[in-house]
């Protein structure tokens, strides 16, 4: 995987509220057959709440594709950081609903 974590986390409001720090760093959402979203955030619970309630951009693509598990790596330095941390991934997972 990727991503630091060896486990996902539910892509719920209780699995959002009980693992999703409000840190920044980058995060992931992926279901059993593919990588969905990765994305770079300065707090990372508000990010996935978010999404999860249609309120952002790509929640309609997110959201159409069942999403089950997040996972996410903490900031290590700054935004740039993030960001560069975030198109690598992208360019490595190709998920469904990135697009730039």
């Amino acid at each position: 995987m990727p991503f630091n974590a060896t486990t996902g986390h539910s892509f719920s409001e209780a699995g959002i509220a009980t693992y999703a720090p409000r840190q920044s760093g980058v995060y992931g959402i992926y279901n059993n057959q593919q990588w969905i979203y990765v994305g770079e955030s300065e707090d990372i619970e508000k990010s996935l709440y978010a999404h999860l309630h249609r309120q952002s951009e790509q929640s309609y693509c997110i959201l159409s594709r069942s999403p089950t598990r997040f996972v996410f790596d903490l900031d290590l330095g700054d935004a740039r950081w993030r960001r560069a941390w975030e198109e690598g991934l992208i360019q490595e997972l190709m998920p469904a609903c990135n697009w730039k």
